[in-house]
């Protein structure tokens, strides 16, 4: 694809364009009034801007092109997508002769001018760029987010000067300070009476004092237990994240794949899992630790199998299962007694199978009112009949009132998107189940005399029904 034209995008034809969109408070105004021209620069750079490469230095342009209306002020959201280092800027004197810019000077401007920035995140490109951070970082008062990608010493290194008041942090912790696995809560400190919502991967956690008190939601991914990766200590983890209402756990972040079910993954190490089980129950009965816990979403079962939760979780979603693992989600389901279950399966025949023994009826599942089963759809055929059979065995003994069943179609194998015409059938196979959703919702409504509804949702299309309202 061709991005030359993109060089001379002139931002200010948009900001015109903008005027004849049917808005209703552009409408009453006239064309050429000053209200209108703040309103319509307020209606261009209201959602989040996507820089590239070729995009820099018009945007660059546009902000400072208009010194009698600053229009920096109404920049809130910035997203940095840096897949080259150097853009090119065509002169006016020749068409031959190129005059190289390096971004990270046009960044370094950008960031300095646009001081009413809430959000920002880069790319890996951009965050490999991090020299332009130094510099800038102290202008950004009024950032609330940051995510990044992947964090080297040297990036931390230049945002040691952000004294803003960030509230969501999102990044990858590559090797800090001689350790090839960081421990992020040091690094955080200064942002310990803002932080709302916190996002770390790679990281191991170690012994501290210091609390974030006021973060509720914590996402956690490819953690180290002793620097091997899939496992996790949760002392220190709780002790210094007491206060969060969700967590999203996946000690090892791996794609989902249809032979996971009969492989496992390659990075389950059984006896990591089980110690780290045993040492996390221990500890979290010990120290009470997570008592606010509202919902708990996992890659796979053994996440929050080695987690070992001992208090009431009312929201459990699980992403993965394998057939080694089958056996754990009694054991998740004892420590959390949810009330509403979550759980996703890849739509082939030995895997739906199974689906009669995912749990037993007994006081972890006397609770259970709404289920959720998500299937991953590979092949072009479903057994829509064994399905509705073996989810009417499974939940017939329960009080389940609410049943959603999702079936979605898996595009990927691995990192790798599947071809268009690999992905038709599975669509038509989509269809034709859809076709037939009100059907099957009824047919699941009779199995389970405990539903009030059910709802089959194909893709982003769903039917759904409703029985007699509960008493």
């Amino acid at each position: 694809m061709d991005y030359s034209s993109m060089y001379v995008l002139n931002w200010d034809v948009l900001l015109h364009i903008t005027a004849f969109l049917e808005r209703c408070e552009l409408s009453r105004l006239s064309k050429t009034c000053h209200a209108l021209h703040a309103i319509t620069l307020r209606q261009l750079l209201c959602d989040p801007i996507d820089l590239r490469v070729d995009t820099l230095l018009s945007f660059h342009a546009f902000l400072t092109g208009d010194a009698t209306s600053p229009r920096v002020a109404f920049v809130r959201e910035l997203i940095i997508n840096c897949s080259l280092s150097r853009p090119r800027r065509r002169c006016k004197d020749s068409a031959e002769n190129e005059d190289l810019v390096p971004a990270t000077q046009i960044l370094t401007a950008i960031l300095r001018s646009t001081y009413r920035l809430k959000r920002l995140e880069l790319d890996w490109a951009a965050a490999g760029l991090s020299s332009y951070l130094h510099d800038t970082v102290s202008a950004l008062v009024h950032l609330e987010e940051l995510r990044i990608p992947f964090v080297s010493q040297r990036l931390w290194d230049d945002l040691q000067g952000l004294r803003a008041p960030l509230r969501k942090l999102s990044m990858q912790l590559g090797p800090m300070r001689g350790s090839s696995v960081a421990d992020p809560l040091p690094l955080l400190e200064r942002f310990s009476s803002t932080l709302k919502e916190v996002s770390l991967a790679s990281v191991q956690f170690k012994e501290g004092s210091i609390q974030y008190l006021g973060v509720d939601k914590l996402s956690l991914s490819d953690c180290y237990s002793d620097f091997l990766l899939g496992g996790i200590d949760t002392a220190p983890v709780s002790s210094a994240f007491p206060n969060i209402t969700e967590l999203s756990f996946s000690a090892a972040r791996v794609h989902p794949e249809v032979s996971q079910w009969f492989e496992g993954r390659n990075c389950d190490k059984p006896e990591l899992i089980e110690r780290c089980r045993r040492t996390n129950k221990d500890r979290l009965k010990q120290d009470g630790g997570w008592q606010h816990l509202q919902r708990v979403r996992v890659g796979h079962v053994v996440d929050l199998y080695m987690l070992g939760l001992g208090g009431h979780v009312p929201h459990v979603e699980i992403g993965m299962l394998s057939e080694s693992t089958f056996h754990m989600m009694q054991d998740v389901l004892r420590d959390t007694t949810p009330i509403s279950l979550s759980l996703s399966l890849f739509a082939v025949d030995r895997i739906l199978d199974c689906i009669p023994r995912l749990f037993c009826p007994d006081h972890a599942t006397d609770g259970l009112s709404h289920c959720t089963l998500t299937l991953r759809c590979v092949k072009p055929t479903v057994d829509m009949d064994k399905l509705i059979a073996h989810l009417s065995e499974l939940l017939a003994p329960l009080r389940v009132e609410r049943l959603t069943v999702h079936l979605q179609r898996w595009d990927t194998v691995g990192i790798y998107y599947l071809p268009q015409e690999d992905l038709r059938p599975i669509d038509a196979c989509l269809d034709r189940i859809y076709a037939q959703a009100d059907d099957f919702a009824g047919r699941m409504m009779r199995g389970i005399s405990s539903l009030r509804d059910v709802c089959v949702r194909v893709g982003h299309r769903e039917t759904r029904r409703q029985g007699p309202l509960t008493r």
